[in-house]
Parts: C-alpha cells; structure tokens; sequence
C-alpha cells in the first residue's frame, strides 16, 4: 500500500526544485542528458544506482527518505541551507562593493 502511494520522481523534483540549478546543470552533474532528467521527473521508479547518484549530486538522502517518508521534513532543511548560502554570498557582495568604494573606483 505504501509503495503505490509513492512517487519517487516527483521527490526528486521536489528536491531538486529548491536547488536553484537548471536541468542542464543537474543534467551535467548526473552525467545523464537533459531530456531523461524530465522523465526522471515523471516516473514512479528509478534505478538504485541512479537514485544514489542523484542523492550525492543533491545532497540528499532519497533512501532514507523513502523508508521514513520524510521528503517533506528534508526541504525545509534544504530551503535553509540555501538561505544561508545566499546570505553568505550577499555578505561577500556587499564586502567587495565596500572596497571598491573605498578604492574610490565606484560611490
């Protein structure tokens, strides 16, 4: 009963939809062509090897997930660990925009 109720693709969407990455860059990253990410995407079953390199690509544990029916539970963790991400970067940002004024190259 629990195994027709899961939709291993749509998780791995789910997942890879907070990444901020293109398909073709998951694409790339998975080693696979673009056009099978969509079918990926699409279906209710994956080759295991092909789950394990998906989960290292987006850091997440899709085979835990599935035992425990977390998917959920993990976005948001991946929701922050994007946050803080952009906020690291934003920090740096705005450091070299303060260099450069102090250079006097901008105002």
């Amino acid at each position: 009963m629990y195994c027709d109720e899961m939709h291993i693709g749509k998780n791995i969407y789910s997942v890879f939809n907070q990444t901020g990455l293109t398909v073709s860059q998951f694409a790339r990253m998975v080693e696979i062509q673009r056009t099978r990410i969509y079918s990926i995407f699409e279906s209710k079953t994956i080759d295991v090897m092909l789950l394990c390199k998906i989960s290292d690509v987006l850091h997440y544990d899709f085979l835990q997930s599935l035992k425990s029916g977390e998917v959920e539970k993990q976005n948001s963790t991946i929701i922050n660990i994007q946050f803080q991400i952009v906020a690291e970067r934003l920090a740096d940002f705005i450091k070299q925009i303060n260099r450069l004024k102090k250079a006097g190259l901008i105002e």
